[in-house]
């Protein structure tokens, strides 16, 4: 499709979508952004964007549904249930067959979907299943349909991301089902939202169901592995146990991380089916640059201030880094327990605080108790932390990321 028309993005305050709408804009397409509620679509950056439409898009609603979709090209179709009360797989079965019989009403070009890596003869969680269930209901469509499968999608605000961030942060040492060994091939957010709108544009990805991952195929237990090596952290340990079902682990995940159990439970029972890419046609049909799992991990886990958002002709921001956390993601988004973002203004020059900072960490150290300080760092050695970096280290070469009084740094203007 080589005409940049308008789409609809159903579920575009989800975790692709907010991402897959700001680079449809940036790409020059008019976006139907399609809601359930209208305060969602508010906080995102893109909200007042020119090009941008809110519509009403409940997928229970085949009404809505066709209205929304009135005058689209093509849907980008994002959903799924696990949030929802009653039983997901029933849910989204109802809501793929309702997004077909709206998209014939409409006339649509294509629909494209991103279901999950699996295949049926491993024994796949309900969760996969219905992902599976979902892709085929699509293309028994009259309208040409795409389904792209993922495994794990690395990027701050993925709840499989986020669930593996918050373990590796959390536990200096873990017992784990077997599952940290399954084989998987993830890949970075930003080569998802890729594939997707190439194949938008790719006549020849029509009526295909395609796999995309990464450069790498590792264990989770290697993930994790590059995980805290990127985020500083010394070696965890972890130990695989075959008592501990994926089932039983769902109910602890929701002790040790602050992800919604409803979301965790199904994610956590497909850990067990190993989601590699069966076909790469996807490569030769649409090919771009992959991030290796290191390179996606560390723009995820960059908090630094260097990734600037656009602002070109006047028009409202749109974020750059889908990797980044983006404005309006769950409060979960990228580790908060472990991130406070403290302001304090004050009518002092910029470089009487940089003294005064640099008097507290260097020399001088804190005008009270500073002697407290190296037992934090200490008891946080002993939970296998970072320590507290020596004061022989001037302050004037910190940076972004640098370790001070056991905490990292991170810099803003």
């Amino acid at each position: 499709m080589t005409d940049l028309g308008r789409v609809l993005v159903v579920g575009s305050t989800g975790y692709i979508g907010t991402r897959l709408v700001s680079a449809l804009l940036r790409k020059g397409f008019r976006v139907n952004a399609g809601y359930r509620d209208s305060t969602k679509i508010k906080i995102k950056s893109w909200s007042s964007h020119p090009n941008l439409t809110p519509v009403r898009a409940d997928v229970f609603d085949v009404e809505s549904l066709t209205s929304a979709a009135k005058g689209c090209v093509a849907i980008f179709y994002l959903v799924h249930s696990m949030y929802s009360k009653g039983d997901f797989v029933d849910l989204d079965r109802k809501a793929a067959k309702n997004m077909v019989e709206a998209a014939e009403k409409a006339e649509l070009k294509r629909i494209i979907y991103l279901g999950g890596l699996g295949e049926v003869e491993s024994g796949l969680s309900r969760h996969l299943a219905s992902r599976i269930e979902v892709s085929r209901i699509l293309h028994d469509s009259l309208v040409p349909a795409t389904t792209l499968r993922a495994a794990m999608i690395i990027g701050a605000g993925s709840a499989s991301f986020e669930i593996m961030r918050y373990l590796v942060d959390r536990l200096p040492a873990m017992v784990t089902p077997r599952w940290v060994r399954t084989k998987s091939q993830p890949i970075a957010v930003s080569n998802v939202i890729g594939y997707l709108i190439d194949c938008l544009e790719s006549e020849e990805t029509a009526n295909r169901v395609l796999d995309i991952g990464g450069p790498d195929i590792l264990s989770y237990q290697d993930l994790m592995r590059i995980y805290s090596e990127e985020a500083g952290l010394v070696r965890r340990f972890i130990v695989p146990i075959p008592i501990l079902t994926p089932r039983l682990s769902s109910y602890w995940l929701s002790l040790v991380t602050p992800l919604p159990t409803p979301l965790t439970r199904p994610l956590i029972e497909g850990l067990r089916n190993e989601a590699v890419v069966q076909n790469d046609d996807v490569q030769s049909l649409v090919p771009q640059k992959l991030l290796t799992v290191r390179e996606a991990i560390r723009l995820a886990i960059d908090r630094s201030d260097h990734h600037p958002l656009s602002e070109r002709e006047g028009r409202p921001r749109v974020d750059l880094i889908p990797e980044q956390v983006q404005k309006g993601d769950p409060l979960w988004a990228g580790g908060t327990s472990f991130y406070m973002n403290e302001r304090i203004d004050s009518l002092a020059s910029s470089s009487s605080v940089w003294n005064a900072l640099n008097s507290i960490i260097g020399s001088k150290g804190w005008n009270y108790g500073s002697w407290i300080w190296p037992i934090r760092a200490y008891i946080d050695v002993l939970l296998r932390g970072n320590g507290m970096v020596e004061k022989k280290d001037p302050f004037s070469r910190l940076k972004a990321g640098k370790v001070v009084m056991a905490r990292r740094m991170i810099l803003a203007k």
